[in-house]
């Protein structure tokens, strides 16, 4: 259903997480199913957070130039009631958003806004690319009928959805639990922790290793065995590197993704 009077404002890629956002409008970007936008360091087939998308008012609301939340894309005319987690928007002919939770104001828009805390759940909405392609501003702007589950807006929460997604005879490592949650890399010293706490969950805790593809026992008990019977290939370490520990070679095992859509492009 299109939404009468709204269009695409403006358009934004972020090249680095700390670099300045580089103005696009004039010659539009290229979305990808399951990706993001190419050129964007979000861009990753694992995220909930491919996409900011933020509506023209309510940067004019807070006195906030486009481009200034660090947003990718700028949205007039839609109405707030239309604007939340789980709903699918349509940009142009080709490309459409799930939109899956509000993102979080930061250190790195401080400057800009009187109070982080005033522009808490208006800095915009975080989404996965359902369907890709080219986007212009002025592209009109559309809702799905379907609407899709919201991700929860606390991180523990949204670890073990990401890890009840991992496939049987695949391995995560700490930074793809990262961005699979969504939130920032100082989050992996919180991945110990959270895998102790989710024990009792019924999920594939086994199924995670720490960044250079190690197994934790010390986090997760009888990892080897659960690993080995999924059909996982555990080398010691030793044998490698002179250590003691069991190691997965990542490039083998390590899950990245559907190979055609994000894991939760599509996911009900």
């Amino acid at each position: 259903m299109d939404i009468d009077g709204s269009a695409v404002h403006a358009l934004f890629i972020k090249p680095a997480k700390s670099a300045q956002m580089v103005d696009v409008s004039p010659a539009g970007m290229n979305v990808r199913a399951g990706h993001g936008i190419d050129g964007d360091c979000n861009a990753h087939p694992l995220s909930p957070r491919q996409v900011l998308i933020t509506r023209c008012e309510d940067l004019q609301h807070f006195g906030v130039q486009p481009g200034n939340l660090r947003e990718n894309i700028v949205l007039r005319g839609v109405p707030r009631e239309a604007f939340v987690p789980g709903m699918v928007l349509g940009l142009g002919r080709q490309v459409s958003v799930r939109l899956t939770f509000h993102c979080e104001p930061c250190k790195r828009i401080a400057h800009v806004v009187r109070s982080l805390d005033e522009i808490a759940g208006r800095r915009g909405l975080v989404g996965v690319v359902v369907s890709g392609g080219r986007l212009e501003i002025g592209n009109s702007v559309a809702i799905s009928p379907r609407r899709q589950p919201a991700l929860s807006e606390v991180p523990y929460e949204r670890f073990l959805l990401f890890l009840g997604a991992v496939p049987r005879g695949k391995v995560v490592d700490y930074k793809q639990v990262v961005i699979g949650m969504g939130v920032a890399d100082s989050y992996v010293r919180a991945i110990p922790r959270y895998l102790r706490r989710s024990r009792e969950e019924q999920l594939p805790i086994h199924r995670v290793v720490d960044s250079g593809g190690s197994l934790i026992p010390a986090h997760v008990p009888h990892q080897l065995e659960a690993l080995q019977s999924e059909g996982v290939e555990v080398t010691r370490a030793e044998e490698l590197f002179g250590g003691g520990q069991f190691r997965v070679d990542l490039q083998r095992f390590s899950w990245r993704g559907n190979s055609r859509a994000s894991w939760l492009a599509m996911a009900p």
